[in-house]
């Protein structure tokens, strides 16, 4: 009964057939009903085995590996968990654009400086343009009357580019006749030449539109708007508008 019983051990360590048929006395262990051990070993193992042949064994834990669908079949049977997105897991918050200052909205111009809007001078009567020297690019309105060139604050023309050639108060001046709807460019005395035209200004001369004006290193372009075809006073309507040409 001893061999019996390591044969039975060493055999449950092993996998089952599953269609068991006794090749040895090792088969025998585990039967209910012992045969009788004085049959030889063929009478034993026919009897043994007219004894077991209807029975099934039973599967153990181990023994169902084989009888289990294959990784990928169990993948497609599975259902697919939704993967996080990159996108959700990224938001961050935001916050929207207006113009009220409660929590959650920028405003936009609340660290902008508020500037006053540009005005134009009211009834202009030309232009002159600095085209060439320091200044370059730079534009100044004229009005009625007299319009002094200089380097200081008080000249109608200021310019204050870094030309010291051109005297700090009335270096030169151009001047609109408003009965005559004409220009005069006249110079101030100073040392530096004013010239028109390459020419020097001796003496009050008339200019016209496109003409050109240097003074030391600045050259400056002459544009007109008012002549004996349009000006401001022909088209007045009382007497507050030709007033303020006068004042001009």
């Amino acid at each position: 009964m001893k061999f019996l019983s390591d044969l039975f051990g060493r055999k449950k360590a092993g996998a089952k057939p599953a269609n068991p048929t006794v090749e040895n006395f090792a088969d025998v262990a585990g039967l209910s009903d012992v045969p009788d051990p004085s049959l030889n070993t063929d009478e034993l193992l026919q009897n043994v085995n007219s004894k077991v042949g209807d029975k099934s064994p039973k599967n153990a834990i181990w023994d169902m590996d084989d009888d289990l669908p294959p990784v990928e079949a169990l993948e497609e049977i599975r259902p697919a968990t939704p993967a996080k997105s990159p996108a959700r897991a990224r938001r961050t918050k935001t916050r929207l654009i207006g113009f009220e200052s409660t929590d959650g909205v920028v405003d936009l111009f609340s660290d902008t400086q508020k500037t006053a809007p540009a005005k134009g001078t009211k009834f202009p009567v030309g232009w002159v343009v600095v085209t060439d020297g320091p200044g370059r690019g730079e534009s100044f309105t004229l009005v009625a009357g007299m319009s002094q060139i200089g380097r200081g604050e008080d000249q109608a023309i200021q310019l204050d580019f870094g030309d010291t050639a051109i005297s700090r108060t009335n270096h030169a001046a151009i001047v609109y006749d408003a009965e005559n709807h004409t220009f005069l460019l006249g110079h101030g005395g100073k040392s530096n030449v004013v010239r028109l035209n390459d020419t020097p200004v001796i003496s009050n001369e008339a200019i016209k539109d496109g003409d050109v004006i240097r003074i030391g290193e600045t050259t400056l372009r002459f544009t007109q708007l008012c002549d004996k075809t349009f000006n401001w006073a022909d088209k007045n309507d009382g007497d507050e508008e030709s007033e303020d040409v006068a004042i001009a």
